[in-house]
């Protein structure tokens, strides 16, 4: 009989436990889901907002290198004038001086302006265009106005300058493109950080919900065990076995369960939110999901290899490689700056053709034969006078060139602080793992014991209730 009381309240106890568990996850038709930790991963990779949100960074960077290359689209120009223009007649008449008259002048020009895309900085200009002129004389005395009929001067011409000094192995254009080469590495970094740090969250979490669903195990035995003393304990304390100050004792052990029970299942429905949220990005949805991991907690001995560990984390780490970068960076920067320092030295030349004639087809065979060319080549030089801009530039960047190393230094050695603690502390708590499996067999022996002597009226119920906490204790 006793033993059907035993089993019965058993059931009931797990029965309120579970009841408590969906419960706290929102809704008693909540859905319990199976889910293992590359399960969780893929989910986090796909929902998570915050790598979602870190995805935007790289295309944003690609979006301003593609910018930054703008700078060697060619631009085109087109314009049309007509121009009408009379002067009054001034003169001597007697000599047949044309003394004033009208002119109508019409010109159409368009051409390309730009910087070649390569590493020496030339600027070109091919332009070309149209101009078509009449006037019209006045004469003096008996003489009229004289029309001279329409006149063409098409021309076509190429203009190249070619730095130097300043601006020769890199130019303002040059910077902004490789910075920005470098700006997609370190957005690409911190998305891939970003991706670190959430799938590292997401083990801890399921980790986490896994010990939490043991920890209300755990709880819920000490619930039982505790009310199964104070059972035994009504009944001595009935027979007169027992005074009725150790019943009260075990009254007050099982609310104290209880109450540790409660908090136990609060905390497990905390650590089952905590999962939803990183692997989701809807969490109402899943607000009758429950997550339930199908993995359990094992601690296995590994073989750290220090070297090899700092090898790879002062590699692959993407703070050190974000650091490299950013060093990176600042050497482009010095680089502009200390060209900057050199005086303005430019090669330039041109040639073109142009055309003149009273109708249009033969300006153009002037074109077409080069029979009217023009060319020239020479240099330019402009001297600023104490460049005080590119020479405190250029100090500014040593400075900062100075910092980000010391910065990149603090990194490397932060990060090999952190393997060597964490290694150690792997190490420490795989001990600890196996001293509290130890802990809970001596406890769960000392309590055994202690229950056979309190029967034999050799010990306290006090006695065996701080025994069945520390076994409690010992098993969490």
């Amino acid at each position: 009989m006793e033993t059907k009381n035993h089993g019965s309240r058993t059931r009931r106890i797990l029965g309120a436990l579970a009841a408590t568990v969906v419960a706290s996850a929102s809704s008693l038709s909540a859905e319990t889901r199976p889910v293992s930790l590359d399960d969780c991963v893929k989910m986090a990779l796909q929902k998570n907002l915050d790598i979602r949100i870190a995805y935007y960074n790289p295309r944003a960077a690609l979006s301003q290198l593609r910018q930054a290359s703008g700078a060697y689209d060619p631009s085109v120009s087109m314009a049309a004038r007509q121009n009408f223009s009379t002067s009054p007649g001034q003169g001597n008449a007697l000599e047949f001086i044309p003394v004033g008259g009208e002119s109508w002048t019409e010109n159409y020009t368009a051409g390309i302006t730009g910087t070649a895309p390569g590493p020496t900085g030339t600027r070109y200009s091919i332009g070309g265009g149209l101009s078509r002129n009449s006037n019209l004389l006045f004469g003096g005395g008996t003489n009229g106005p004289i029309d001279t009929g329409f006149f063409y001067r098409p021309r076509a011409s190429i203009d190249l300058t070619q730095p130097l000094l300043k601006d020769f192995w890199i130019d303002s254009a040059r910077l902004v493109l490789a910075v920005n080469k470098l700006g997609l590495g370190r957005s690409e970094q911190a998305a891939r950080k970003q991706v670190m740090t959430v799938v590292a969250n997401v083990a801890l979490a399921y980790f986490d919900v896994i010990a939490s669903r043991e920890n209300v195990r755990v709880q819920a035995k000490a619930v039982e065990t505790a009310e199964r003393r104070l059972a035994e304990q009504k009944k001595r304390v009935e027979v007169g076995a027992l005074a009725p100050l150790d019943e009260k004792q075990s009254e007050a052990e099982v609310y104290r369960a209880k109450a540790d029970l409660i908090q136990a299942q609060g905390r497990y429905g905390d650590s089952i939110t905590t999962l939803r949220n990183l692997v989701n990005d809807d969490l109402g949805s899943w607000d009758e999901v429950i997550l339930d991991p199908t993995m359990t907690l094992a601690a296995e001995p590994y073989a750290f290899d220090k070297k090899d560990s700092w090898h790879k984390g002062l590699t692959q780490s993407p703070d050190i490689v974000d650091a490299q970068l950013s060093l990176d960076t600042q050497k482009i920067r010095q680089k502009y700056n200390y060209n900057q320092l050199y005086p303005q030295l430019d090669l330039v030349g041109g040639y073109g053709v142009i055309g003149a004639a009273n109708n249009l087809g033969d300006s153009f065979h002037d074109i077409q034969e080069r029979t009217l060319p023009n060319h020239y080549a020479g240099i330019q030089l402009v001297f600023p006078l104490g460049n005080r801009n590119a020479r405190e530039s250029l100090k500014q960047g040593k400075l900062e060139q100075e910092r980000l190393l010391l910065s990149y230094k603090r990194i490397e050695q932060n990060l090999m602080r952190d393997i060597d603690i964490s290694i150690r502390s792997a190490r420490t708590n795989l001990e600890r793992v196996n001293a509290a499996k130890k802990q809970r067999e001596f406890a769960a022996q000392a309590l055994d014991a202690e229950e056979k002597k309190l029967a034999n009226g050799k010990s306290t119920s006090f006695q065996v209730l701080q025994l069945q906490r520390d076994l409690t204790t010992a098993e969490a």
